[in-house]
């Protein structure tokens, strides 16, 4: 089965490695926007702005 995963985040990374794992025949994909060291959708995220503090 082909598989396109919107979103990178959490629940999005989770239900790919879970539809791999539950079928190592399935083509899974995720895609995300972001860049790959983001962080965003993992938690607490403080700006530069507030670090600098």
């Amino acid at each position: 089965m082909n598989i396109v995963c919107i979103g990178g985040g959490p629940a999005g990374l989770y239900f790919g490695l879970l539809m791999k794992l539950g079928d190592s025949r399935n083509n899974v994909t995720i895609i995300e926007r972001n860049r790959p060291y983001d962080t965003f959708g993992w938690g607490v995220v403080f700006s530069d702005a507030t670090l600098e503090i």
